[in-house]
């Protein structure tokens, strides 16, 4: 009988936490959807094989041809333009259908990328993938799953403002809180430009492509 009592109570656990971090569950399972699409595509793709080789190139160029600054803008710039994407997306109610999409295309992108590096270098793809690449991009998915639940939570909120039955909210709150957020979001993306940087320099001291 407490058998019993304790698996429906971890099962109502399990629910309630589901419930509670729905949109987080399906932004990851729509980001490992397209990591698989993006590695699977890219091996049948020469054309994309191609471009991607291309992005790879330019990027390492970057981290040891520019100087620290040059480099620091350009890995900045790379995470804030998925982040406007992101912000820009949550700012009108296509943001409810608009964001998973990005999301899928980024995780298409990263599995373009990390199936590129193993393909075509071997164990030192890996080792990059491992060392380099993973690292600051794992922290960065996170800073991308939680912008993509604020846009998609403010364009709910904007949606409330032409359903006659919902009570819309105060929208001048509602998006300072949203630009409040973002602005944390910010200041996690600047650290792991940091991060990117330092990582390149010590790997690449000692591998080359």
């Amino acid at each position: 009988m407490k058998k019993g009592i304790i698996v429906s109570l971890k099962r109502f656990k399990l629910l309630d936490y589901v419930t509670q971090n729905k949109i987080f569950i399906i932004l990851c399972t729509l980001f490992i959807i397209g990591v698989t699409i993006g590695a699977t595509v890219l091996s049948r793709t020469t054309w994309l094989t191609q471009y991607i080789e291309s992005l790879f190139n330019k990027t390492i160029n970057i981290h040891t041809q520019n100087t620290f600054f040059q480099k620091f803008i350009s890995c900045f710039l790379h995470y804030l333009i998925v982040l406007i994407l992101y912000f820009i997306s949550g700012a009108s109610m296509l943001g409810i259908v608009v964001t998973p999409f990005i999301t899928i295309w980024q995780g298409i992108f990263i599995g373009c990328i990390t199936s590129f590096l193993y393909s075509s270098y071997g164990l030192t793809g890996i080792a990059f993938n491992a060392i380099v690449f993973i690292p600051p991009l794992s922290i960065f998915i996170i800073c991308c799953f939680f912008a993509a639940k604020y846009a998609i939570d403010f364009s709910l909120n904007i949606a409330k403002l032409v359903l006659p039955k919902c009570r819309a909210a105060n929208l001048y709150f509602v998006f300072k809180n949203y630009c409040s957020k973002y602005l944390i979001v910010l200041g996690v993306i600047i650290i792991c430009s940091f991060i990117e940087i330092i990582l390149n320099v010590l790997f690449l001291k000692y591998f080359n492509f």
